[in-house]
């Protein structure tokens, strides 16, 4: 009786929750318990696990060096997070930490003093712009709004005002506190002293951790003032090795040679991360330098800097910011003993979560999907996709099972041959539209013989341009896979389960091709359909492809919505249930958007509902870059899987596996002695940060609601009876009715080509479109 009543009541709250309510965010799957761990043997200097040095606080999300960016780190950064402050002065002589000297691009100096720009020497370069040294206190602190210094970082929270030295100590009395002062020889030149107002600093609080600088004569200035404090003095490296040391006259390069009298005046060494692990021009890591087993052999301490989420990092990382991070912690030649970083959060995982992981076993059950197999890192649905997948540690690889003109099954991620092949070469000529398939023009497989297929080669494809392409050595590396091969490849490999996705199968049906009898078969010729030791997910976003394996109950069938869509009703929940089992939703119907800004409002219903209606949830695409990470999440792969899974995903479907089984196997889950993973309730950060009456004012769109008419699709036509030519395809056929059927067929939808005479004209331009705006749903 109890239970029905409960069942009523939970029926009840999805049927009539507020489309614009919060939602309560579900409980997530529970963990594997683990014992207290080791303590990890770390490679630093004293042996200690490095520090994460906060570089003016939470400066990835919020702008640098402000109450708030400082206050953030505390909160999601680890134990002993360090914060760092850049020195500068006001004319009157006040301290205020600011990112740069020139506060042109970092706060809104040349709106509030127009008139107030001038010319510096610096360092013997002219500079130009906007100087602390030309305003005075009072006017900093009521003027200037301190903004983010990266454009393409959000200036939401651009609102605040310059952050006092003296209250940066009051504040943060509790943290560790970091002092860079960057520019002491140029302020000595204008009458303003760094070295006195740093003393003066010390004196206010004794244990200041770190104070640093590029400049010798200032440290050896600072040894006698903090001689029996525990404070460390530590001499950064400018990137441009070449620039002059001040004091000496001397090029920094060389000054890097000369460790043992470093030693002499500073505790440690602080220089760019491309001094440990070079990267060439074509953005691939070189070998290491010995400069953190050198400066060790001297009792130096080694600080590496210049970490960010949103750097566009080597193609040797994937776009996985923890690796970056671990390249530097957790080799098995050295460790640095600290990163310096814009996003502290994911630093934080690093150290405490991930080093020492590699080996460990999976504490979080939530299914691994590959989306093509490790499609992140080679063209996607290849071998070396696949055997990636399974390298890395997917529990289900997957399979988009397109269509020759001769019958043949394989595995692609679109039926598109243009973004993952390089059919547009030599057969841009065959393009057609399919309006049922993509609003753009495409060169389709089932046009084309399996032998034409073979001529290509596979082709790495990526939703972003620019300097976030991906690994360019593997653009074509790979050989197609049949879905034959893939089963066989799947079952020798002992895969936990394969992913078998079908698309197009009414259209396909109607030009004479049965792919859902192709898979049928395959399946049964694999033996996959009488056993029950590999899973076996079948997936479409149509309910009468899924219909056709209702009597395999061995087979889980996972119906793809395909839209962003964000509520459910338990009507709709019910009638998805009596097709699939479980669901593929993309990741942003998880939660709805403020303003466009990037950054997550509220819940939806539709995990809660779903999970009521018995139907497991997986979420994706996710993606390694960081333009693809909602700011919540500090653009980390790693956040956003752990609140995919805390939202209450049952699955995460990604193109990079190995990024989500690292995060399965961190060290910080079951481990309440341990640094935790920061769970992000969808509007977490927006409210925290910003004027409740700002977020309150904001109206969101109604939700798009997940309607049955969205994927119950009519039974399957029968396939058409059509004669198999031997021509070239029927995109090139002389008949412009490209799709002419038999006449004892029904008519299928007609595909449009382009005449002979417009051909030409149109190959750039269609390849252009379909590759930009054709493949939106391969996300």
């Amino acid at each position: 009786m109890i239970k029905h009543v409960l069942l009523l009541c939970l029926m009840i709250h999805c049927t009539i929750a507020d489309p614009k309510a919060v939602v309560p965010v579900p409980v997530p799957p529970v963990p594997v318990s683990v014992p207290p761990l080791p303590k990890h043997a770390w490679l630093t200097l004293h042996g200690d696990e490095p520090y994460v040095v906060a570089n003016g606080g939470f400066s990835g999300l919020y702008p640098p060096q402000t109450e708030l960016a400082y206050s953030q780190s505390i909160i999601f950064g680890k134990g002993g997070t360090v914060l760092l402050c850049d020195l500068h002065m006001s004319r009157d002589g006040h301290g205020f930490c600011l990112s740069q000297l020139n506060l042109q691009n970092t706060t809104n100096a040349a709106d509030a003093f127009p008139n107030r720009k001038k010319t510096y020497i610096v360092n013997g370069k002219e500079l130009q712009g906007w100087f602390a040294l030309d305003l005075t206190s009072n006017e900093m602190f009521d003027k200037l709004i301190v903004t983010q210094s990266i454009f393409s970082r959000t200036d939401l929270f651009d609102f605040l005002s310059p952050y006092p030295t003296d209250i940066y100590l009051q504040e943060n009395r509790n943290a560790l506190l970091w002092i860079n002062a960057e520019y002491a020889t140029f302020y000595d030149q204008h009458k303003l002293s760094l070295l006195d107002h740093v003393k003066h600093l010390v004196e206010t609080k004794k244990d200041i951790t770190f104070i640093s600088s590029p400049e010798i004569g200032f440290l050896k200035s600072m040894g006698p003032v903090v001689h029996g404090l525990k404070t460390k003095l530590m001499f950064k490296f400018p990137i441009d090795r070449n620039a002059v040391e001040p004091t000496t006259n001397e090029p920094y390069a060389s000054i890097l040679t000369k460790l043992p009298m470093i030693k002499t005046f500073a505790t440690g060494i602080v220089v760019p991360r491309e001094f440990i692990w070079p990267v060439n021009k074509a953005r691939y890591l070189e070998p290491s330098t010995n400069l953190v087993a050198d400066a060790h052999k001297q009792g130096l301490e080694v600080f590496a800097y210049g970490f960010a989420n949103d750097n566009f990092l080597p193609h040797n990382y994937s776009y996985d910011v923890q690796r970056e991070y671990l390249q530097f912690v957790d080799n098995s030649k050295f460790a640095v003993d600290g990163v310096v970083t814009d996003f502290p959060t994911s630093a934080s995982t690093a150290i405490a979560c991930l080093a020492g992981s590699k080996n460990a076993s999976r504490k979080v059950p939530t299914l691994i999907i590959s989306a093509n197999g490790a499609n992140g890192e080679y063209p996607g649905s290849t071998d070396l996709a696949y055997q990636k997948a399974v390298d890395d540690g997917a529990d289900i690889i997957d399979c988009s099972v397109q269509m020759t003109k001769d019958g043949v099954a394989f595995c692609l991620p679109s039926a598109d041959l243009i973004p993952t092949t390089t059919a547009s070469g030599p057969f841009m000529s065959r393009a057609v539209k399919v309006d049922s398939i993509q609003s753009s023009m495409g060169i389709f497989s089932f046009d084309f013989k399996w032998d034409e297929i073979l001529s290509l080669k596979p082709q790495m494809f990526s939703e972003f341009n620019g300097d976030l392409i991906r690994d360019p050595a593997r653009k074509n590396v790979g050989k197609f896979v049949t879905l034959s091969d893939f089963l066989e490849f799947s079952k020798a490999k002992a895969v936990p389960g394969v992913l078998i996705n079908i698309e197009n199968a009414v259209y396909l049906a109607n030009k004479g091709l049965d792919i859902v009898g192709a898979v049928t078969t395959a399946l049964s010729n694999a033996t996959l359909d009488k056993q029950s030791t590999q899973k076996v997910l079948i997936m479409s976003a149509e309910s009468s492809v899924l219909d056709k394996f209702k009597d395999i109950p061995t087979y889980q069938k996972v119906l793809h919505i395909k839209k962003q869509v964000g509520f459910v009703t338990n009507e709709t929940a019910l009638e998805i249930k009596k097709h699939a089992d479980a669901v593929y939703l993309h990741k942003h119907s998880l939660y709805t958007q403020f303003r466009g800004e990037g950054f997550t409002l509220n819940s939806t219903n539709l995990i809660e509902c779903l999970h009521w209606a018995n139907v497991s949830v997986y979420a994706g695409t996710v993606l390694n870059e960081f333009q693809d990470i909602y700011m919540d999440f500090s653009s980390d792969p790693y956040s956003l899987i752990h609140n995919l899974i805390y939202y209450g995903a049952d699955g995460i479907i990604t193109q990079y596996p190995g990024t989500a089984n690292a995060y399965t196997r961190n060290l910080c889950t079951g481990n309440l002695e341990s640094y935790r993973i920061p769970d992000i309730n969808p509007g977490d950060v927006i409210t925290t940060s910003l004027d409740a009456k700002e977020v309150e004012e904001f109206k969101p769109p109604p939700p798009v609601h997940l309607e049955t008419k969205d994927f119950v699709t009519p039974p399957l036509p029968p396939v058409a009876a059509i004669a198999k030519d031997d021509d070239k395809g029927s995109a090139s056929s002389n008949n412009n009715n490209v799709n002419a059927p038999s006449s004892s067929s029904s008519p299928p939808e007609q595909a449009q080509t382009p005449s002979t005479a417009t051909a030409a004209t149109i190959n750039i331009v269609a390849l252009f479109f379909s590759t930009i705006l054709g493949l939106v749903s391969l996300l």
